[in-house]
């Protein structure tokens, strides 16, 4: 029988622990885990995650690849779902029915903000927090608006954008109240934004054609960053400034809903694993490493419940077996 040893020369090596810094190729037996693991790179991919128990367009998310949450949407405007890496799980739902509003936070501590109410479809300025198992009013917003941008964590949130009309209202939460920071460079409505509050991105959006706009906020005020290799609207967004995620959204017709993925590095975007479901209207979150995109429409005014996670390549422990 072929043995590794026969093949290599040498025994699989016995660990109690991961290597911390394993080299391309290394294979090790984890005694603790009981697991062969080896250590590769990868190429960065889509791969299919379980559906939305309630398909939608216009949902808003936040979170992990593993711990998100799915908020709102056309209709039900209310819904709120929670994934936990393979399945989705109805949550309480929110207070309110605007959709077409935004959302930053994890599972535990998020918050959704703004948004549409309908009948008539009026810009909100209504706040409402999560505690992973109840909604609660928090501080409204300064602009009622819609088709706006969300990033950051509960206690320390921004609203980006939004109409009507387009605007470059940028505003700062501090878990209470809202107040205003640094305005957008260009007005835009049906962006995407990644980051933290002092930290955060803003792509994409209608201006009031698609744009491939990038901005990049300090705290204080914004800055141009790299334009997106692929002018849109209606897209997602997850991730860091200087590590940003862009997938879905609608570019200039007739080439409408796309599954294209471009991923920031603080300075410029690169193309990489195009999603397998086209989609506008979507939700995303997580990590250029580990994201995640679900629901959305494709063609308009379908609503879709697909749920699809990204690995982002590149260095990757892998395990190949088990005792």
């Amino acid at each position: 029988m072929t043995t590794y040893k026969g093949i290599k020369g040498f025994n699989i090596q016995t660990v109690s622990s991961d290597p911390p810094a394993p080299f391309t190729g290394q294979v090790w037996y984890n005694s603790t885990s009981a697991t062969v693991k080896y250590f590769a790179v990868q190429s960065a991919a889509w791969a299919t995650g379980g559906a939305l128990n309630t398909a939608r367009g216009y949902i808003t998310g936040c979170g992990t690849q593993t711990a998100a949450l799915g908020i709102g949407g056309e209709s039900p405007k209310t819904a709120v779902e929670e994934y936990n890496g393979t399945s989705w799980t109805a949550k309480t739902a929110k207070s309110n029915s605007n959709y077409i509003g935004a959302a930053c936070g994890t599972t535990s501590a998020a918050l959704f903000f703004g948004g549409a109410t309908t009948p008539p479809f009026s810009p909100s300025n209504l706040t409402e927090e999560y505690n992973g198992s109840s909604w609660t009013a928090g501080g409204n917003l300064t602009t009622a608006r819609n088709s706006l941008a969300g990033a950051g964590t509960q206690t320390a949130g921004l609203a980006i954008g939004g109409r009507p009309p387009a605007t470059t209202a940028t505003e700062e939460y501090n878990g209470s109240s809202w107040t205003a920071g640094g305005n957008l460079g260009t007005a835009r409505y049906h962006l995407a934004a990644a980051g933290i509050q002092t930290a955060a991105l803003a792509f994409g959006g209608e201006a009031p054609s698609p744009s491939n706009a990038t901005e990049e906020y300090n705290g204080t005020s914004w800055t141009t960053g790299g334009t997106l290799n692929t002018a849109r609207q209606r897209l997602a967004g997850a991730g860091l400034q200087t590590a940003g995620l862009a997938t879905g959204g609608q570019e200039a017709p007739p080439t409408s809903q796309t599954g294209a993925t471009e991923l920031y590095d603080g300075s410029s975007w690169t193309n990489t694993a195009t999603a397998s479901q086209a989609a506008a209207k979507l939700a995303a979150a997580g990590t250029t490493s580990a994201g995640l995109k679900f629901g959305g429409e494709n063609p308009p005014s379908t609503p879709l419940s697909a749920t699809e996670e990204f690995s982002g390549g590149g260095p990757a422990t892998l395990t190949v077996g088990t005792d």
